[in-house]
This record gives structure tokens, C-alpha cells and sequence, in this order.
């Protein structure tokens, strides 16, 4: 398993994978459409454009099993080095360890704490993330609306 950090030349494979992701996070949360039918990433564009923001794709054995956005935003008082804004192993490559690699080397490639929020709705990916909480000991707010932020070194 490898980060590949998404430059601009891979933009329209990244929101490809986006809107896929989006669509399986509509179950979810209420994400709004724009006039073509894609789901509406505000955020999009500034992955390119600003610094403090990274896109990866994680790929294995030379395919592109997932992708995530990070950011140095908080759901907290506390400042975040590292903030998942979206994180996903594609459906058919979940469940082997792939998401826990891709978490691994993303601490290893961007030092510092970090931090990200998930709904309590979502099973499986709450699951996920408090497997992740208790590898690197991280620590959990309860936020409005069923979701809950984990903050880890």
C-alpha cells in the first residue's frame, strides 16, 4: 500500500471517486445537488489551491483502493495539525486491514496531531474510526446532531 498525493493533472479522477463517496455518505447526511446531479463539495477546488489542504489516493498493488482530504480545520477547541476531512477504502477493499495501512501512513507522511468527526449512524464507519482511537489513544467529543469528533496524536 502507497500515499499518492492527487495533483491538479488527477483533479477529475479525484471528484470522480468523490461523488461516488458522496453518494454512499447521502445515506447519512443531506447533501444537496447541483443542476447536473453531482453533489455539491464546496471545498473542492481549495485541495488545489490552498496549502494547508492535501489529497491522497491509496493505492494497492497498482490500483486506487480509496482516497482522503485533509485539512488543519477543527471540531473542537483544540487546533488540529491534521484534519480528515473525508477518508474512504472503496467498498470492494474493506474489511483487510487497507483503511488501518491507509490511516498508517498518513501519520507517518504529515506529523502532528490530528483530527476528524463521524456520525454515530454511520455503523461501520463509526467502528472503524474508534478501532483507529484506540490504536494511536485518541479522544472523543460528542457533537450536535449524532456525530462525534476523535482526536488523536
Amino acid at each position: 500500500m502507497e500515499l499518492k498525493k492527487v495533483g491538479v493533472s488527477e483533479r477529475l479522477k479525484l471528484y470522480s471517486l468523490l461523488q461516488k463517496y458522496l453518494y454512499e455518505l447521502s445515506a447519512f447526511y443531506d447533501i444537496p445537488m447541483d443542476e447536473n446531479g453531482d453533489f455539491i463539495y464546496k471545498y473542492f477546488e481549495t485541495y488545489f489551491s490552498e496549502p494547508a489542504r492535501s489529497a491522497y489516493f491509496f493505492v494497492n498493488d497498482g490500483k486506487t483502493v480509496g482516497f482522503c482530504l485533509i485539512n488543519d480545520h477543527s471540531f473542537t477547541a483544540k487546533k488540529a495539525d491534521n484534519n480528515v476531512a473525508e477518508f474512504t477504502v472503496f467498498p470492494a477493499f474493506r474489511n483487510n486491514g487497507l483503511g488501518e495501512e491507509a490511516m498508517r501512513l498518513l501519520k507517518q507522511e504529515r506529523q502532528g496531531s490530528w483530527q476528524l468527526k463521524f456520525s454515530e449512524n454511520n455503523r461501520a464507519a463509526a467502528a472503524f474510526w474508534r478501532k483507529i482511537g484506540r490504536k494511536y489513544n485518541g479522544k472523543e467529543l460528542a457533537l450536535p446532531g449524532g456525530e462525534t469528533a476523535l482526536s488523536f496524536e
